[in-house]
């Protein structure tokens, strides 16, 4: 988490600095001037679970080194930045495979009607998988919700999380002098983040199982190639950074990742959907909430264990979980879902 936090904490300095206004994540519900229905369009732009994984850019090159250190940098980004991503998918596999049932737009479109046409006159419901798709489904003038959604797992794959942007708009219509924009009627994001599990630990079990699976791929190998000093040297290599009891980041996230695939599996599925489920029922109350953001400010607190700069109210608790809204800033009057165990020792809703 300690990348996410340091960006936070950047693009909080960045904000005060520049001393600009910044506008809220909520905008207060205004009613349609019209009675007709409104459609909702279901923004999902991804078929299966992905993850978060550690990003590096060249901006400290470029800053040191101008152009040469940009395009010297850029080119060691690309480099590491697609082998991180190769590795968060190579860990999302087995999971993947045990939600193959889970059909997660539906599930939404699902929620859209049970939850949210009490709040709007919901019309017709519609999943699309980019703004291209959604553009050319508009008509002018016409007043439409749109749920922008991703579901992934948190950089250590401790953490599944849901985050959905809510925004009712106004088609804008006509052209030059008579044109009229845009129009938003009410935003706000909503995360849920599920359960998480406990840091891993490197056991024998898994240092022997690691060891096999070296061996065994050795012993793939042509005779030949088990005999190049080259293969023997790089199959020793791996033995002894498996019998580490350290853990890296990737052999963490490893583990992590298997486990969600096997004991944890019933766990993820029942997140996923609880997930979907309370977020409709935050978002259905928060169309009714008519509390202007910049008056959270005024009660808003830091959460035990949490940076100074975290502000927050507390919108509900339960045995298990617990909702907070933001009281500050870009993100003033945005809900987060967490669980609630302080034993986790590990902070979401960042």
């Amino acid at each position: 988490m300690r990348i996410l936090t340091q960006f936070i904490v950047l693009v909080t300095i960045s904000l005060v600095v520049s001393g600009c206004k910044v506008t809220p994540a909520k905008q207060v519900y205004t009613p349609p001037t019209t009675n007709k229905t409104i459609n909702v369009y279901s923004l999902i732009p991804q078929d299966e679970l992905e993850a978060l994984y550690p990003v590096q850019n060249s901006s400290a090159a470029t800053a040191q080194f101008g152009l040469v250190g940009a395009l010297v940098g850029v080119a060691i980004d690309t480099s590491i930045n697609k082998s991180n991503a190769e590795i968060a998918e190579e860990n999302l596999v087995g999971i993947r495979n045990e939600l193959l049932h889970l059909n997660f737009d539906k599930l939404f479109e699902e929620e859209i009607v049970k939850k949210l046409d009490t709040n709007i006159n919901v019309g017709t419901i519609k999943t699309v998988k980019s703004y291209d798709e959604l553009e050319k489904l508009i008509s002018p003038n016409e007043t439409y919700l749109v749920l922008n959604t991703h579901y992934k797992m948190d950089i250590d794959f401790r953490t599944p999380f849901i985050v959905t942007n809510v925004s009712l708009n106004q088609k804008g219509h006509g052209k030059g002098k008579t044109k009229v924009k845009d129009s938003i009627l009410y935003k706000n994001t909503f995360t849920y983040f599920g359960l998480s599990l406990p840091a891993p630990i490197k056991t024998q079990a898994h240092i022997d199982a690691e060891v096999a699976k070296i061996n065994e791929d050795f012993y793939k190998l042509s005779e030949k190639k088990q005999k190049s000093r080259e293969a023997r040297l790089k199959r020793q290599k791996k033995i002894k950074k498996a019998r580490k009891s350290d853990l890296d980041f990737e052999g963490a996230n490893k583990i992590t990742a298997h486990a969600w695939s096997t004991e944890y599996k019933e766990e993820l599925d029942v997140n996923l959907r609880n997930g979907i489920q309370q977020l409709f029922t935050l978002i259905a109350n928060d169309i009714d909430d008519k509390t202007l953001p910049e008056t959270y400010a005024k009660s808003g607190i830091t959460l035990a264990g949490y940076p100074k700069y975290h502000k927050s109210i507390l919108v509900e608790e339960t045995d298990t979980r617990k909702v907070i809204r933001f009281s500050e800033g870009h993100r003033a009057g945005a809900i987060c879902s967490m669980p609630k165990e302080e034993s986790l020792e590990k902070l979401v809703c960042l």
